[in-house]
């Protein structure tokens, strides 16, 4: 019974094991970084050849830096054919201030699952300026 467990065991650590994908993330607002109301992020993912990385699975979490107002946003392809590699996310900020934008890229490749994140920090003024 504990050889059957273990056995278990084994295989779901190594059907679940997740690898540093080493993918280049560039992030950037679109518009005027303002509170209330959505704001376009481009996201822009390459491999490790620096080739456009399409096909990944990519979110986009706000937070303050003391971890409240805490947020994902889903980042779907802006277009695989025309764009491949690019995303965009729009969070909308309840409060102005200090946020931590922080963006996670999956990719199955084969058996594993190939993760990369980036956090950058942005100002968010009340209105736009």
């Amino acid at each position: 019974m504990k050889l059957a467990a273990f056995l278990l065991l084994g295989l779901g650590l190594l059907f679940a094991q997740e690898r540093n994908g080493n993918f280049g993330i560039r992030f950037e607002p679109t518009a005027v970084l303002q509170t209330g109301a959505p704001i376009p992020f481009q996201i822009t993912v390459h491999d490790t050849n620096h080739n456009p990385l399409p096909n990944a699975k990519v979110t986009l979490q706000i937070e303050t830096p003391n971890h409240t107002h805490v947020k994902v946003f889903a980042a779907p392809p802006v277009d695989q054919r025309a764009q491949p590699g690019v995303y965009v996310a729009k969070p909308v900020f309840d409060i102005p201030g200090e946020w931590n934008v922080y963006v996670e890229v999956h990719r199955r490749n084969g058996r594993w699952e190939e993760m990369s994140a980036r956090t950058i920090q942005f100002t968010v003024p009340e209105t736009a300026q």
